[in-house]
């Protein structure tokens, strides 16, 4: 799991390999936005695969 921390009013995320990105403050909120509605997503696809191979 990533690293994440707000320093000098931007937000560093560091990966578990040991990269770096420097990333704004709406940057890393429109970022985080994209990631939750896409595992809402994701996590509604699982569901409705769930759901088919019950009913098989």
């Amino acid at each position: 799991m990533p690293l994440v921390a707000a320093r000098d009013g931007m937000v560093i995320i560091e990966s578990s390999c040991g990269r770096s990105f420097n990333l704004s403050a709406e940057v890393a909120m429109q970022m985080s936005e994209h990631l939750i509605r896409s595992a809402a997503r994701a996590r509604g696809q699982h569901r409705m695969a769930e759901e088919r191979a019950e009913g098989v």
